[in-house]
């Protein structure tokens, strides 16, 4: 049994992925056409075909002091960790939560035919009782990512995103 649709809803499992040649400004602006928020995942498929991740607030906060921080291409971001992706049919839900909770920052992909229909965020909990909540507001994004930036000026960088 494929990993459940339902599972992937969930709010903690909100994500939205690019393709790895985008810049942060279209990250921005991508966030904003799904009226996406700030603790919601970034994912991004570089050319090789791996794929990386991080809060869209922490990869924000980390270019606080970047002039001009919506022209940084993703690929040069540290603050992007290599996930792992699993097919959407290979593992029941319960499997595909366990690998989650094995996985780097808790974080699966999960792909069918190799694109993303969704994360699996495990054993993470968004901004309680820690120092890794919401480090910026989604006005200091728009700021840095610059809010100029329309998504449709820079073609599809979008992959995928979470539903609504």
């Amino acid at each position: 049994m494929p990993i459940s649709d339902e599972v992937l809803q969930k709010e903690k499992n909100r994500f939205i992925a690019v393709k790895g040649d985008a810049k942060f400004g279209q990250v921005i602006a991508a966030l904003n056409s799904v009226g996406g928020q700030p603790w919601w995942h970034l994912v991004v498929q570089l050319t090789d075909g791996s794929w990386r991740a991080g809060r869209i607030s922490e990869i924000g906060a980390s270019l606080a002091a970047t002039s001009n921080a919506a022209e940084t291409p993703l690929s040069d971001l540290a603050t992007l960790k290599v996930i792992a992706a699993v097919e959407r049919t290979t593992l029941d839900t319960k499997a595909a939560q366990e690998l989650a909770k094995k996985s780097v920052g808790g974080l699966l992909l999960v792909t069918d035919n190799s694109a993303p229909v969704g994360i699996l965020v495990e054993g993470v909990r968004r901004g309680v009782g820690s120092n890794t909540g919401l480090a910026l507001s989604s006005t200091s994004l728009d700021q840095l990512g610059g809010k100029y930036v329309k998504l449709k000026d820079y073609g599809s960088i979008l992959l995928s995103s979470s539903k609504k």
